[in-house]
């Protein structure tokens, strides 16, 4: 399922940024510098899945009468919001979720964990029906976290399962590192002395002959793809 995201942002650097990585990530970006552009397609043309909305917007629409907008239409207020703000006081966060917002981001910040928060709540949202995932002679139920190379059960730690899945969801695409780190990011200990590198050693041993689909990609990260005919 691709999602789509719609960013709110007056700063054109920073929207810029932000439809980049979004778009790398493989959403669907609606893009807008004005709350009145956001509005007049909202209403005609677009649903997003996900609304990331700066507070500090020019014109008669700012981020919370834009959420007040969203909210009160029963067609639209199902629709998660991130709020990206400068503004850090508790009564200006206070007021953002009582508006329905469901994360509060303050300026500066990390893309990397905005990114990270937006995968969270799409999930949340929209939970997907868990199947099994093939690519070439490898299978990976994530229900029954069971991994096969052809009729050869795979163990995996429950990092390296993670890692794995991950690929598989992707593949053939690239995924980068800081994504992998993302996905390992529940397991705590289990990862802190561990590098994404050291676990991909590790998986590609693992798996036999299904090691060699997990691929290098220089300078981005790993991705999964069987041989070629």
């Amino acid at each position: 399922m691709t999602y789509s995201v719609a960013v709110v942002e007056d700063d054109p650097d920073l929207l810029e940024v932000l439809r980049y990585n979004l778009e790398r990530e493989g959403y669907k970006v609606y893009a807008f510098e004005r709350g009145e552009e956001f509005i007049d397609l909202l209403t005609r043309e677009i649903k997003p899945h996900l609304i990331v909305l700066d507070v500090m917007l020019p014109g008669k629409l700012d981020g919370f009468k834009i959420a007040q907008i969203v909210k009160n239409n029963e067609a639209y207020r199902d629709i998660p919001i991130v709020f990206l703000t400068a503004k850090g006081l508790e009564e200006d966060r206070l007021r953002g979720f009582e508006l329905g917002a469901d994360d509060y981001v303050s300026k500066p910040f990390s893309v990397r964990e905005l990114l990270a928060r937006i995968r969270a709540i799409l999930r949340r949202y929209y939970p997907q029906k868990v199947s099994v995932l093939r690519v070439g002679d490898l299978s990976l139920d994530p229900e029954r976290f069971e991994v096969r190379c052809g009729d050869e059960k795979v163990e995996l730690t429950k990092a390296e399962f993670k890692i794995l899945q991950t690929l598989m969801e992707h593949a053939p695409a690239a995924v980068r590192r800081s994504t992998l780190m993302d996905a390992l990011a529940p397991f705590g200990k289990e990862t802190a002395s561990r590098t994404v590198d050291v676990h991909i050693t590790k998986l590609r041993k693992k798996l036999g002959p299904c090691g060699s689909y997990i691929k290098t990609v220089r300078g981005v990260g790993y991705r999964l793809e069987p041989p070629q005919g």
